[in-house]
């Protein structure tokens, strides 16, 4: 393994990200009983969240080509940084909602930057290492809402823990700092590749990429929306064993993330992720057909390595320089497909119901792995 320093630090951010992700919903009763915004307000936050993923991955991308990306990643990690302070004065809604636009949009800028310095790490087992990383925001995001729930009215603690965050953040964007290279280190090795020895931007590639993530992210997010309803109001279980199934989901990710991870540079990434789409649309029909929500804990471990691998996809079939700029609007562009896909899915369980409309999840995840077809040759020539 090397840059051991730089994976630290990437470790260390990634739980204090899972944390920042998870405020908005923790604190939900805070901001409406306490500081009085009404549920039409914090929806308009998950709206201006989702307008700051696509702002600052747009933005971002061409900031990490230009000054490098250590530089950039120190630069995005003070700005979280100043971002959760500005939190801090949460009780104004204008300056709420600005605050989780920027800490949201800069965590996923962060995340992604994460993605894309994942090579430097190892040459063998990057993408086990990247996964890994992914497994411990998952474990910041599910540990501050199994230990932050209890005070989700408490302005103190919600001013406690955003201080912490800031705090912590500043050594980190110190560190990263200091450290050797400007974060463009790889680019010899990635001049293997054939798009970056031809100095060729594959877009036809990096749009079939940015389909596939789009189409992964509506059914992850689908599931991670709906289900809850989905149990209560059309299998008629109780909202605990709706939660239940929605835990084991959530935990089959991590725990994929984790196990998974240690084989798929030996499988290849590309052949991975089909075989991890496949597995988790026949699982997913299963699932919505005869109704068994437990078996979400399998789709969730099929699914675990997608987001973070598709993600590391991108930069291979554009040049060093511009790897930075192709991934992040390849992600801005499958997020868009994903806000869009929600607005309009809401009115379909409407006029459908939830039985005609959650296999719709299912088609989507079939989608995902038919495209990764057409990539896998790709992946093929290059490995």
């Amino acid at each position: 393994m090397r840059n051991k320093g730089l994976y630290a630090v990437s470790a260390l951010l990634m739980i204090i990200l899972g944390v920042s992700d998870a405020l908005r919903g923790i604190f939900t009763p805070l901001f409406t009983s306490v500081f009085g915004f009404s549920m039409s307000q914090v929806g308009l936050i998950v709206s201006a969240s989702y307008l700051g993923n696509l702002i600052c991955l747009l933005f971002g991308g061409m900031i990490l080509d230009k000054v490098g990306r250590k530089r950039a990643m120190a630069l995005f990690i003070i700005a979280l940084s100043l971002s959760e302070l500005l939190l801090l004065l949460g009780k104004n809604y204008a300056l709420l909602l600005i605050g989780f636009f920027l800490a949201l949009g800069i965590s996923t800028l962060l995340n992604t930057t994460i993605n894309l310095i994942s090579d430097s790490f190892s040459t063998t087992k990057s993408l086990m290492l990247l996964n890994a990383l992914f497994f411990l925001q998952g474990i910041g995001t599910s540990g501050s809402q199994l230990i932050l729930s209890a005070y989700s009215s408490s302005v103190s603690v919600w001013n406690g823990v955003l201080i912490a965050m800031a705090v912590l953040l500043i050594p980190l964007a110190v560190a990263v700092m200091k450290m050797k290279g400007d974060g463009k280190e790889k680019a010899k090795e990635e001049a293997k590749d054939i798009a970056t020895a031809q100095g060729k931007t594959e877009y036809g590639m990096i749009a079939i990429i940015a389909l596939t993530l789009g189409l992964y992210l509506i059914a992850e997010h689908g599931i991670t929306n709906y289900i809850i309803m989905y149990g209560t109001e059309y299998v008629g279980v109780s909202a605990a064993e709706a939660g239940f199934a929605l835990s084991l989901y959530s935990a089959g990710i991590m725990v994929g993330r984790l196990v998974l991870g240690t084989i798929v540079d030996r499988v290849g990434a590309e052949k991975m992720l089909f075989l991890s789409l496949v597995l988790a649309t026949v699982v997913a029909v299963i699932t919505f057909s005869f109704t068994l929500l437990p078996l979400l804990l399998v789709v969730g471990l099929a699914i675990s390595l997608v987001y973070p691998t598709t993600v590391s996809l991108v930069r291979k079939h554009a040049p060093a320089d511009m790897g930075a700029r192709a991934t992040t609007v390849a992600v801005s562009a499958a997020s868009i497909l994903d806000v869009i896909f929600n607005a309009v899915f809401g009115k379909a369980i409407d006029i459908f119901g939830y039985g005609s409309s959650m296999p719709v999840l299912s088609v989507a995840l079939a989608l995902s792995a038919i495209l990764m077809v057409f990539i896998i040759p790709r992946g093929r020539k290059q490995h």
